[in-house]
């Protein structure tokens, strides 16, 4: 995610026709929490996905033992052009179970209005991600994921509500927090309370004492006793990288936190699970694209590349990939 800027506007510098924005006010800090409480009230915190199932190991490590049903699985992320953080690329991708070969992927260049804020990024980055799952659903609904991966916090969130949650509520498919970042948890007691490198620190100290745990260290919560996700090192094809850097799991929408795990397990070859790291990989590759679109509509004259830019700012691109 990008970091949050110390100062209170933001201008866009990539070339085509730059805007600023503000970043929002206490008041509205204010109103977009009091937002996401109201909407926590409908999430559902248990397995809600009767068309697919997990058993799990008979252990407390949350690994798969099996699953049925599961085809498509999804993973969301946008990736942002070095140095400008409103001008975005949204993407969606859907993976077939258990091959992981990318069936379907959707890029939308977006502008986004917000800059990042700790604890709202939902706020920022929901909408262009809830266009890609329409178009989806108008395009190829064969293809919609039974579960989405997604970059960012679900419970585990200062207010219980991050993107991965508003996202599965909002779009009513079932989805799991997968952060690469921890987001302070205040208020109930020193694990939580942690900075992310200290946090990091206490996750390489526990797996390393407690092998049979395979990488996961529960996030609990030691005065209410709450467990709001699970930091884990899930890696099968680069292990020591995943043991540096956990992700940091929780329940997004219509998912348990043991399913939350052992779907992160299933689908992790490297630090970050196949969904979003394809959505990432890809997504970066149509920044790619769009910086050389720009370079080309630079070296034309001033009034062709108005022309050439706006035609190329508003378009979204959609590609069913054959099986």
């Amino acid at each position: 995610m990008p970091p949050m800027t110390s100062t209170t506007s933001t201008t866009a510098t990539n070339g085509t026709s730059s805007s600023t924005y503000s970043v929002p006010s206490k008041d509205q800090k204010q109103e977009w929490a009091k937002q996401q409480n109201v909407l926590k009230g409908n999430l559902v915190v248990v397995d809600d996905h009767p068309d697919w199932s997990l058993t799990l190991k008979g252990d407390s490590t949350h690994r798969l033992e099996s699953i049925e049903g599961l085809k498509y699985v999804g993973g969301v992320d946008l990736s942002f052009i070095v140095g400008n953080n409103e001008d975005a690329i949204a993407s969606l991708v859907v993976l077939s179970y258990p091959n992981f070969k990318v069936v379907y992927e959707n890029h939308a260049k977006v502008k986004l209005t917000l800059p990042y804020i700790a604890g709202y990024l939902a706020f920022r980055e929901v909408e262009p991600l809830l266009d890609l799952i329409s178009t989806l659903r108008s395009a190829r609904p064969d293809l919609e994921p039974q579960v989405i991966l997604v970059d960012g916090c679900g419970i585990l969130h200062p207010r219980g509500f991050g993107l991965a949650s508003h996202l599965g509520l909002l779009s009513n498919i079932p989805t799991i927090g997968c952060s690469k970042n921890y987001l302070v948890i205040g208020g109930d007691g020193p694990l939580l309370e942690s900075n992310p490198t200290l946090l990091k620190k206490k996750f390489k100290k526990f797996v390393a004492d407690h092998p049979e745990t395979h990488g996961l260290m529960p996030l609990q919560g030691t005065v209410t006793g709450k467990t709001y996700g699970a930091a884990l090192a899930a890696a099968t094809g680069n292990a020591a990288e995943g043991a540096q850097n956990p992700i940091f799991v929780s329940i997004g929408h219509k998912v348990s936190l043991e399913t939350a795990v052992a779907m992160v397990r299933a689908c992790s070859r490297f630090r970050v699970p196949e969904p979003i790291r394809q959505a990432d990989l890809k997504s970066r590759n149509e920044i790619k694209k769009w910086c050389k679109q720009q370079e080309k509509d630079a070296a034309l004259t001033p009034a062709a590349a108005v022309v050439a830019t706006s035609a190329t700012t508003a378009s979204t691109t959609a590609t069913p990939v054959a099986n």
